[in-house]
Order: C-alpha cells, then structure tokens, then sequence
C-alpha cells in the first residue's frame, strides 16, 4: 500500500462544517441562522476564478472566534487526517489572518493551534507539522514582522508559505523576511502558478529560495522552467480537485499534472481545502487514477516524492 501524505492542507480550510455551525449556534452568531451553510463552506464543481474559492475559506473563519475554539478545530484536522488514513500530513496557517478575523493576538493563535495539533497527535499517533504562512497582500514590510513572531517560536514551525495576490506583489519584495526564514533554518513553499504564471514559479524559486511550490500547474505552459524545477528537485504541490475548482486546471482528465510528470518534475498530490474542495486525500489517489488516468506507477513515483519532500524526516517502511 502506498503512503499517504499531504504536504499541502490550510487548516483555515479544514474546519469541519458541523463545528463551525456548533460553534456559530453555541455563540448565537448570525452564520447559526443561514438556511444553507453548505453553500457558503463548501465548492460545488468549477467556481471561474481563484477569489470564489477563496471566499469559501475565508468568509466565515470569523465565527471561530475563541483560542479554545482553534485548538478544537487543529485537533479534529489531525483526527480527519489520520481517519482518512494518512501516514503524515502538513498543516498551514496564518495567524495574522486569524487576527484580521477574530482579533485574536498572532502569538496566542499559534500557541492554540499547536496545542490543538498536539492533543490530536498524541491520540492518533499520526504525525504532524506546521507551516506558517505569511499574507502577501499585506506587504513586505508587514511580512518582516509576520516571520517576527513566526520565529518566537522557532520550535514548533518545520516551513513557512507565502499566499495571497500571487499576481499583485512581486517574489523579490520578500526576499528579506525569507533570507531570515532561512537563516532560522526553516524550509520555503510558496504559492505560485496558480494565479499567475511560470514567471511567478520561477520567481518564487529564484528570489525565495522555494523548495516546493503550492500547486505550480502553469509551470506546465513554459519547457524551460520544468527542465528547471526537475533539475532542482523542487516539488510542486498538486491539488487536482481544488486546481479544477479554481480554474487553474482545466479538469481532471487534462490536468497539467500529465505534462508535469511527462517533464520530470516531482509531484505530490493534497487536498489543500478538505472541507472547502469536500475531497480527502485517498478520494485524491482515486481521481489520479481513474478520472485523471495516472498509472499505478505514476502514482507510486507521486507517493515516494512525497515522503522525499516532507519538511520532516520520514521514514515510511517499503518507500
């Protein structure tokens, strides 16, 4: 059996909708009223556009609004990961976009999600790791302050992610905030070639110093740059069913993932939004093979390059 393991899953998105509407009705919060709360939680086929999908994920975050609350929420994610039968699996978060929602303090944030984490490892034993993410569209400046706090608990982080408008800042205003990510000893992903094209995937390599790259797809538009990222080992980050939903694949059949495989560059599959995309990782493996056509060979290199571009050491027996 072929290891499971998702490297690319924002927790923001993998609130359960029970918890969130438990939560919405325990607070009397006006999301508790909403006659369909699934309309607003969750993607129903293709949404045209990246700002859709998003508003998926970040609309509602703001009725999860106690610390309590996100170490609830960081438990059940390990608890979803591990019944879903995953042997390792990455969470990504934002704690300045959690205080744009809630107000919550940044440092306070990290510390309860982490505990969260923590208590779900501790009854699954699945293992775990977190990556912090830095918002893009607040600005360099306010990025520097971002990895700041990241780094007052150097401890619990194993990378850190840039998001946002992929579009709107240039990878080169980051270099100072991820010059002292790397410094600190900490691995890079960055989301890139999903908004925008190739250009954004080299940048985010070339000015960032990425080793993995969240989705990537439109990489496939430009040879040079997958030469390139085969060469560098750098892995992109795939989420078939959320890449169809935002548009940045055209389906599962035509999927870039076929050329980016073809090319050599190393692939992982994720879910990135479980609740938002409503896939779990094994329903990933079963749409490479059967909807998008990848051959079992082809999904056995996908699982052994992702345990190689885990941002912990993994050892997983038969890989």
């Amino acid at each position: 059996m072929l290891p499971l393991i998702d490297l690319h899953r924002h927790l923001e998105g993998s609130i359960r909708s029970s918890t969130m509407i438990a939560i919405a009705r325990r607070d009397g919060h006006p999301f508790a009223d909403v006659p369909r709360p699934r309309d607003e939680l969750v993607a129903r086929g293709p949404l045209g556009g990246l700002l859709p999908y998003l508003a998926k994920v970040d609309d509602r975050i703001g009725v999860v609004s106690g610390l309590g609350d996100w170490r609830r929420v960081a438990r059940e994610a390990v608890e979803d990961a591990y019944d879903d039968g995953l042997d390792y699996v990455e969470f990504r978060f934002s704690p300045y976009f959690i205080r744009q929602q809630t107000g919550l303090a940044p440092e306070a944030v990290i510390d309860a999600v982490a505990e969260g984490v923590a208590e779900g490892s501790a009854v699954t034993g699945l293992r775990a790791g977190l990556i912090a993410t830095i918002l893009r569209d607040l600005g360099p400046e306010a990025a520097a302050e971002q990895v700041a706090t990241f780094l007052t608990r150097r401890e619990l982080w194993c990378g850190v992610d840039l998001a946002g408008n992929e579009a709107g800042y240039a990878a080169e205003l980051f270099r100072p905030a991820f010059r002292a990510v790397r410094d600190a000893g900490l691995h890079v992903t960055v989301h890139a070639g999903e908004a925008a094209g190739p250009e954004s995937v080299r940048a985010a390599v070339r000015e960032l110093g990425a080793e993995r790259i969240g989705h990537g797809v439109r990489s496939a538009e430009d040879p040079t740059l997958m030469a390139e990222l085969a060469a560098a080992g750098v892995t992109l980050e795939v989420a078939l069913t959320s890449n169809v939903q935002t548009g940045a694949a055209p389906g599962y059949p035509d999927h870039q993932i076929h050329a980016l495989l073809a090319a050599g560059v190393p692939v992982t599959l994720n879910t990135d939004n479980p609740r938002v995309s409503d896939v779990r990782l094994s329903q990933e493996h079963t749409l490479a093979r059967y909807a998008s056509g990848l051959t079992p060979e082809q999904l056995r290199t996908v699982a052994e390059q992702s345990v190689r571009a885990a941002f912990t050491d993994l050892r997983i027996p038969g890989v």
